[in-house]
């Protein structure tokens, strides 16, 4: 699997490309749309699904479009269902150059289960903390992080429906996972799981 990677929008959100089956793509956390339709089609790719990690704007902001343009399926956090409905509760202040639209989900998970897009097969886990429903997504010897873990560092815990209480409980979730994962955060650069247990001071 082919997994491409790029910074969008103000806050500068790693937005993913995973390539599927039959051309089709997968996208997680889109902040913006022009860019990524821009990229599939230098690819030869068109858009299946879209995943969402949680419920901020700087990671779905570029969903609406991408949905008008593809007729993909969203698939996002349950638990962060009304963020994705809600300027105020996703924090859309952070991005005002551009006009809030709400997201409907089209599935829903809320950690523990599994699901299947474009042919690529997720696992997650629940990491409650930066928002209510944030969640872990795992493909392979890949974790698609979010806003939960960063490289040396952690989401923070001051938004609707965040709880440092749940934050610290999910850290000692994922330092217990076995094995070794490379990370893809929602922001800043890549790194592994277990150069986090070693290193970051959260975990």
């Amino acid at each position: 699997m082919k997994i491409y990677e790029f910074p969008l929008g103000a806050l500068q959100t790693n937005c993913y490309v995973l390539e599927g089956e039959d051309g089709k793509a997968v996208v997680i956390d889109p902040a913006s749309s022009s860019e990524v339709l821009m990229f599939l089609k230098s690819k030869g790719l068109t858009l299946g699904s879209i995943v969402l990690t949680h419920g901020h704007f700087d990671h779905f902001a570029g969903v609406p479009e991408l949905k008008r343009q593809t007729g993909c399926e969203v698939i996002g956090t349950k638990l962060d269902e009304e963020m994705f409905r809600s300027a105020a509760k996703s924090w859309a202040a952070f991005m005002p150059y551009m006009e809030f639209e709400p997201v409907t989900l089209d599935r829903t998970f809320e950690g523990g289960e599994s699901f299947s897009a474009c042919g690529i097969e997720f696992s997650t886990m629940a990491t409650p903390g930066h928002t209510a429903g944030c969640c872990l997504l795992f493909c392979g010897d890949v974790i698609f992080a979010g806003d939960t873990l960063f490289c040396g560092s952690i989401g923070r815990t001051d938004g609707y429906s965040a709880s440092g209480a749940d934050m610290r409980r999910s850290l000692d979730r994922i330092a217990a996972i076995e094995g070794d994962y490379r990370i893809y955060s929602g922001h800043g650069d890549s790194t592994t799981l277990s150069f986090e247990k070693d290193t970051n001071p959260y975990l």
